[in-house]
C-alpha cells in the first residue's frame, strides 16, 4: 500500500524551492541591471573614447596621411568605427598593399599599413618616380634612387612601364641588383627593344617579352668571358658578345658567347 504524503509536510518544500528561485530571479535582475549601469557609465567616460592613434610601417607617405585617410580622430567613440571598413578604405590607396586596424589596451588605435615595395625608378627630366610592384606609379620630388633598385629611362608609355615590371619581378634577385639602369630603345619597327646598364661595367641589349628568361644567363655569360674587357652582350637573337674597344674603336668583330641552358 501506497504512502501517502500529507500536504502541509510539502508545504514548507515548497516554499524553499519557491524561496530559492524568487532568490535567482533577483539576482539576474540585479546583475542585468548593474551591467547596465556600468555600460552606461562606461560610454559616458573618457575611457570610452580613443586616446592615441598609431600608424606602423608608413614610408612612401607620412603616418599622419594615413591617420587622415582612416577618418579616426582623438577624443571620438571607440567603439564607433569598424575596423574592416577603414581597412577597405586604406587597401584603396595606390601604395597600400594591406592594412589592419585594432584596438589596443583601453584607449588605443593601431593601424598597421604594408606598402607595395618599389621595383625600379622611372627617371623623367632629372626627377624619379617609384614603380611599384602594384604597376602603380608613386612620385614625390623628394626621392633620390636606392641603390638596389634600378632606373628606368625614356618608358613614356604605361603598358611598356608595366611589361618592364613584369619582367624585373621574374628575375632572381642576384641578377635584378646588378642593373644600374635601363633604357628604352625602342623604334617603330622594334617596339620592344631595351639596353641594360650592370653595375659590372657591362651593356645588355635585349627585347622585354624575353628580357627575364635571357638575363637569368647573365652570371653564366660573365663567367665565360674569364676577365675579358667589358663590353656589350647582345641577347635580341641569340647571345653575343662586343667588346667596347670593337664598338667605339676601329674594330668590327663580335663574339659570341654559349647560352647556357637550364638543368
Amino acid at each position: 500500500m501506497e504512502k501517502v504524503i500529507d500536504i502541509e509536510e510539502r508545504i514548507p518544500s515548497m516554499r524553499e524551492q519557491r524561496r530559492r528561485k524568487t532568490n535567482r530571479k533577483f539576482v539576474f535582475i540585479l546583475t542585468v541591471f548593474v551591467l547596465a549601469l556600468l555600460l552606461i557609465l562606461y560610454f559616458r567616460s573618457p575611457l570610452s573614447r580613443i586616446d592615441k592613434i598609431t600608424v606602423n610601417g608608413a614610408v612612401l607617405h607620412d603616418a599622419s596621411f594615413y591617420q587622415e585617410e582612416s577618418g579616426l580622430l582623438k577624443d571620438e567613440p571607440l567603439w564607433g568605427f569598424t575596423a574592416k571598413e577603414i581597412e577597405e578604405s586604406l587597401e584603396g590607396i595606390d601604395v597600400v598593399q594591406s592594412a589592419s586596424v585594432s584596438r589596443n589596451w583601453l584607449r588605443d588605435v593601431q593601424i598597421d599599413i604594408s606598402e607595395w615595395g618599389t621595383v625600379a625608378y622611372l627617371e623623367e627630366s632629372g626627377r624619379y618616380r617609384l614603380l611599384l610592384k602594384s604597376g602603380e606609379v608613386f612620385s614625390d620630388d623628394l626621392l633620390q634612387p636606392e641603390e638596389e633598385a634600378p632606373i628606368l629611362n625614356g618608358f613614356s608609355d604605361s603598358d611598356q612601364q608595366k611589361r618592364m615590371i613584369d619582367q624585373l619581378l621574374e628575375m632572381e634577385k642576384e641578377v635584378y641588383q646588378l642593373i644600374s639602369e635601363i633604357i628604352y630603345t625602342g623604334t617603330a619597327d622594334h617596339p620592344d627593344n631595351v639596353t641594360a646598364y650592370m653595375d659590372d661595367g657591362n651593356e645588355v641589349r635585349g627585347i622585354i617579352p624575353t628580357f627575364a628568361e635571357q638575363m637569368k644567363y647573365y652570371p653564366e655569360m660573365v663567367a665565360q668571358l674569364n676577365g675579358y674587357e667589358k663590353g656589350i652582350i647582345d641577347i635580341e637573337v641569340g647571345t653575343f658578345f662586343i667588346p667596347y674597344s670593337e664598338v667605339y674603336g676601329s674594330g668590327e668583330g663580335e663574339e659570341e658567347v654559349d647560352e647556357q641552358e637550364e638543368e
